[in-house]
């Protein structure tokens, strides 16, 4: 088939906006395949503490009332296909959900197509680290997973998109998997609408670019991006869709009327996002090179992107396992007045000296006043030095429950206790939660069978519909509501945010931060200025063990990789969310306008 195959994605997150599949389906009846991410590092573990409470649980349950709301599409002659990772632990349970959620909602009959296989658990606790293919060392530290075989919660390896194709051959209106590499949900789209080999490497490369870059839904439409407070109508923010062709390259948009944008600025800076080395991006489908991508801007929130070049996979499939480590607890004040700062931190401090004084020990902690830097605490930036007001956060992590316990019990006296402005704790004393661990490894592929089972649900004709409406829940305009104001371009740029957008995310203990020049005219200065050496200077205090700079010269961008930077978890950027915009206020030299061509001015952010 050569026509192009339009994927939408509709959740980013377990925990994104329910209602974003429904609203995109109203207003794109007509998309081939809707996606939806709901498994991070850790959702694992928080399914298997739900499934030890009830057998029967252990999947995204928000996901159900998803399917219950689209019945009324289906029914009424909808034919796009869902793929998602729902299943968690538990795909034929969130299968058996979903089939009675469509039968109740009087749709039309449903192939459901399951994918399990992923669970290696036993696997990783039988290994005996004889062999370096049942090793499964820590891909971070290089430790041996015996120092924490004990405490495992899970051990899931990231299936890649075959499963998933077979489903699809097999007629599957619904696909639910477990564990999957993220982009492979779109790749399952693109091969079994274009009858790929799986050979096609390039192919395969620029379908795995696109699942990329609707992986994390809108975070490509204006979310999270460096100019959020220019995008439009951020109430209504789009979710994507990618039109990928036969050849692999593909068009980024969004629904016609929905809020956010999609520019060259908002695609490259989900391109770099979370991405190592853009030269050997690992999936379980093919390994790609982002070198050679070119993004054209094509007007009317539409983006082409091409040139993904692909090699053969990787040997082994990658493991997300999950350990428990400990017990941790975290309470905030906030408080007010002269020297708040100063009263914080020495609030924080007698918090912790009382702890102690009870006899318990903590393994980690920190003392946080937020909105004085302390998200980033000692790294150069605009944070106000003496504020009239500021939030104390205490964290702390112990060995032992009791020690933590203790800890939630030393902090709410100080309401009463502390300086004079304390307020704003109703919630009571801080709880005490399992620290849970990321522990990635390897797998070979030869330890994994992937399985695919199909349920057939019902059609009760005559059985109340669901309530869901098939009109758009979004404000129906046909001009997206415009920002009353517009930022304009300095004419001579003094911070890193002038010349450039920033993006940063964690891989494990490790943070990516990918900065993007906002024109060709600052490119030659950014490549030459910003070393990694220069970062690592920067964000010195925050403690890493070393900065690697990666080039994508075709991008006009750079991504740092920060190893070893989120080492420590108790800090409010526990993922290193904000690194990117840290970053962007670094100073830039005096001298840089010289450097800068004048025919190319810093561009304006459109709106």
């Amino acid at each position: 088939m050569n026509q192009p195959v339009r994927i939408g994605n509709a959740q980013a997150f377990w925990g994104d906006r329910g209602d974003a599949a429904v609203e995109m389906l109203a207003r794109e009846p007509e998309l081939d395949y809707l996606t939806m991410d709901y498994l991070a590092e850790v959702s694992m573990s928080i399914l298997a503490t739900q499934r030890e409470r009830d057998p029967a649980a252990g999947f995204a349950r928000d996901f159900v009332e998803v399917v219950r709301s689209l019945a009324a599409y289906w029914s009424v002659g909808g034919r796009c296909r869902l793929i998602v990772n729902a299943g968690g632990l538990n795909p034929h349970g969130c299968a058996d959900a979903c089939r009675t959620a469509l039968e109740e909602s009087g749709c039309r009959a449903m192939r459901i197509g399951i994918v399990s296989g992923d669970d290696v658990l036993e696997l990783v606790r039988d290994a005996t680290g004889d062999a370096a293919s049942r090793d499964f060392r820590n891909l971070d530290t290089q430790a041996a997973v015996g120092d924490v075989r004990d405490r495992l919660v899970t051990a899931n390896a990231y299936l890649g998109a075959a499963p998933i194709v077979e489903a699809l051959a097999d007629g599957a209106d619904i696909v639910i998997t477990g564990r999957v590499a993220d982009p492979s949900l779109v790749v399952a789209a693109c091969v079994h609408h274009f009858a790929w080999d799986d050979d096609d490497f390039d192919r395969l490369a620029g379908a795995t670019v696109a699942g990329h870059l609707i992986e994390c839904g809108t975070q490509v439409t204006g979310g999270i991006s460096t100019d959020w407070l220019d995008v439009p109508d951020p109430v209504h923010l789009g979710f994507p869709i990618v039109e990928v062709s036969s050849d692999g390259s593909c068009i980024v948009t969004k629904p016609r009327g929905t809020g956010g944008s999609v520019t060259e600025l908002t695609v490259k800076e989900q391109l770099v996002y979370e991405i190592g080395d853009p030269a050997n991006y690992l999936s379980p489908d093919a390994t790609v090179s982002f070198l050679s991508l070119q993004v054209e801007d094509l007007g009317d929130d539409r983006v082409q992107i091409r040139g993904a070049v692909g090699s053969p996979r990787p040997e082994k499939f990658k493991v997300s396992a999950t350990y428990r480590d400990g017990f941790r607890s975290t309470g905030m004040l906030t408080i007010v007045g002269r020297d708040a700062v100063e009263k914080a931190r020495r609030c924080g401090g007698l918090v912790l000296q009382r702890v102690g004084e009870a006899g318990f020990e903590l393994r980690d902690s920190v003392v946080e006043c937020l909105g004085s830097g302390a998200s980033v605490e000692g790294v150069v930036g605009r944070a106000a030095s003496n504020p009239l007001e500021t939030v104390l956060r205490v964290a702390v992590e112990t060995d032992s429950r009791d020690a933590a316990e203790r800890f939630s019990r030393e902090l709410i006296p100080f309401i009463t206790a502390g300086p004079q402005g304390t307020t704003g704790y109703a919630e009571g004393r801080p709880r005490v939660h399992p620290v849970i661990r990321y522990w990635p490894c390897l797998i070979d592929r030869t330890e994994i069978t992937p399985r695919v089972d199909m349920l057939l649900s019902e059609s009760r004709v005559g059985s109340p519909h669901s309530s869901s409406s098939l009109e758009p829940r979004v404000a129906r305009t046909q001009s997206v509501v415009k920002p009353d104001f517009k930022r304009s371009a300095k004419e001579i740029p003094t911070a890193l945010y002038d010349i450039a957008c920033a993006r940063s995310g964690d891989k494990g203990i490790n943070a990516n931060v990918g900065v993007i020049a906002r024109n060709s005219g600052v490119w030659e200065f950014l490549r030459g200025w910003l070393t990694a050496d220069r970062v690592a200077e920067f964000f010195a205090s925050l403690g890493m063990d070393s900065v690697e700079r990666f080039e994508l010269s075709n991008l006009r961008a750079l991504n740092f990789v920060l190893r070893g930077v989120l080492r420590r978890s108790l800090r409010t950027d526990a993922q290193g969310k904000t690194l990117g915009q840290v970053l962007l206020e670094m100073p830039l030299p005096a001298d840089v306008a010289l450097s800068i061509p004048n025919d190319d001015p810093i561009q304006e952010t459109q709106s």
